[in-house]
């Protein structure tokens, strides 16, 4: 992004620039803002490839979501890079929140995510709740003392038991792919992290499974291999895994060749790494971007890159440089520095990405704050010192307000604030909430029947718009400093 300075208003447009890496610091600083006093990782749970979040349900939920829980690890990472005692007593409480937020039957809370807590179970969140956990534990257990590592370690192997109402505990014949690798890759994380063996053979089981039910090689080519989000629809056609979630598939598979010592795991792993590499599509704006999925029928393989995310690729990314690592690959690495400048060309002034392109609603400009934890797992990790001044930037708070709008939705944040609204006349989102609360609201038109939305929730002087044939113009008329980022649209200035 490119900052255009004007009075009180900084104006940010997404063009082509030099810079090669977001800004870490500004997008830890975001992503902590969203941290409670408890620990929990709140956030608008928008699901940027699916297109829906708690509002398409009826469900206001604002608060956790075990899907953001891999960012346990990266502030982990961070803090063993470069400690810090005011961001190691952030990660503490995030460590003890996620560990004490369980149900009664051993299945983590708040793993409903884009459904918000309209659902109480999941096998893909509670798998992402543990590998938080246990990501956490591999990088910064020496900030914990040995009992509340012991008490997180027995919180992962009941959740694991819990687990068992999917599949027994081992791979389903209707599973969803990420899903069920993800478990296993709970299980070899959960084995590292314990030094205990005993679960290998089982989870060499598992993986010959899921190579043998999910893998299809010869997309997009012949060096190259996608996973079948669900085994069935091998007979009739369906879609392969949607590119963010291969990082699920291909860390169990690095894993499990690392532990087992075999060299197939390894390979299959590479395979992934390429189906995500050169399945990619090149953007209006010249950046290297995820492809949503492909789809396969007997005689027929077509690709969809649109709509799809931004904010997100991260757990893949992290796959594929953790491959690299022990394969060292020119192709993928060079792939990992474009999708590093597309973080960069789409990273607003406050630290958080865009989130998609090409739905034209909301899902286009809504940060939220789980896919950013998984972007966080795979930042996090390349600076080998984030620096002296990193915690001090990251912890000092952002006083501007930040806006990033598209011509048909309007995202907004200032302090604890945050709204959702379209342009004036441009459709009807009136989404309300607070960073610091776990329900959100919306205000209905004054002339209906509807509860008054919670004056807790009110935005101080939200930013208003309207589209008119040149582009934006702010209609309010607040002095707030602002930075205003646009996406497929420009902005003209104050009326």
């Amino acid at each position: 992004m490119t900052a255009i300075p004007k009075p009180e208003t900084h104006v940010t447009t997404l063009t082509p620039g030099p810079t090669s890496a977001p800004d870490l610091a500004d997008l830890t600083r975001w992503f902590l803002t969203w941290v409670t006093d408890e620990g929990a990782i709140n956030g608008f749970h928008n699901h940027s490839v699916w297109g829906t979040n708690p509002a398409t349900f009826l469900d206001w939920t604002s608060g956790h979501a075990a899907f953001s829980a891999p960012a346990l690890g990266a502030v982990a990472l961070l803090l063993a890079a470069r400690p810090d005692d005011r961001a190691a007593e952030v990660w503490r409480r995030m460590m003890r929140f996620q560990s004490s937020a369980l149900q009664d039957d051993d299945q983590y809370k708040h793993v409903g995510f884009q459904v918000g807590e309209s659902a109480t179970t999941g096998l893909i969140h509670n798998a992402t709740g543990s590998i938080g956990l246990l990501l956490g534990l591999k990088h910064a257990r020496h900030l914990l003392d040995d009992a509340e590592v012991d008490r997180i370690v027995d919180v992962v192997r009941r959740n694991l038991v819990a687990l068992h109402s999917f599949g027994g505990g081992r791979p389903a014949e209707d599973g969803t792919c990420n899903q069920e690798y993800a478990r296993v890759w709970v299980k070899l994380l959960l084995s590292e992290v314990t030094g205990d063996d005993s679960g290998l053979a089982e989870i060499r089981e598992d993986l010959d499974v899921l190579i043998a039910r999910h893998h299809e090689p010869g997309v997009p080519d012949a060096d190259s291999s996608g996973t079948w989000r669900q085994a069935e629809d091998r007979v009739a056609g369906g879609i392969l895994e949607p590119a963010e979630y291969y990082g699920l598939m291909i860390m169990p598979l690095l894993l499990g060749h690392l532990r087992l010592g075999e060299q197939r795991y390894l390979d299959e792993a590479v395979r992934l790494c390429r189906h995500v590499a050169r399945s990619a599509w090149t953007d209006a704006d010249g950046q290297t971007r995820f492809h949503r999925y492909w789809y396969v029928a007997p005689s027929t393989t077509l690709k969809s890159d649109t709509p799809m995310l931004i904010a997100g690729m991260g757990l893949s990314l992290h796959g594929i440089r953790e491959v690299c690592r022990v394969r060292p690959d020119a192709e993928l690495e060079e792939f990992m520095a474009r999708c590093r400048a597309t973080y960069a060309h789409y990273q607003a002034p406050a630290g958080y990405f865009a989130s998609a392109t090409h739905w034209g609603t909301e899902a286009d400009v809504a940060p939220s704050t789980a896919w950013h934890a998984h972007d966080l797992v795979f930042l996090a990790d390349d600076v080998e010192d984030p620096g002296q001044d990193f915690w001090t930037t990251v912890l000092t708070p952002d006083e501007r307000q930040s806006v990033l709008m598209t011509n048909r939705a309007v995202w907004a944040e200032h302090g604890v604030h945050w709204c959702i609204r379209s342009p004036l006349t441009a459709g009807d989102l009136h989404l309300y909430g607070r960073k610091d609360r776990a329900v959100f609201g919306r205000d209905f038109f004054a002339w209906t029947d509807k509860e008054p939305l919670d004056d807790e929730l009110r935005y101080p002087e939200a930013p208003l718009f309207l589209e008119t044939n040149d582009g934006m113009r702010r209609v309010d008329t607040s002095d707030r400093p602002t930075d205003v980022s646009t996406l497929g649209t420009t902005y003209q200035g104050e009326l």
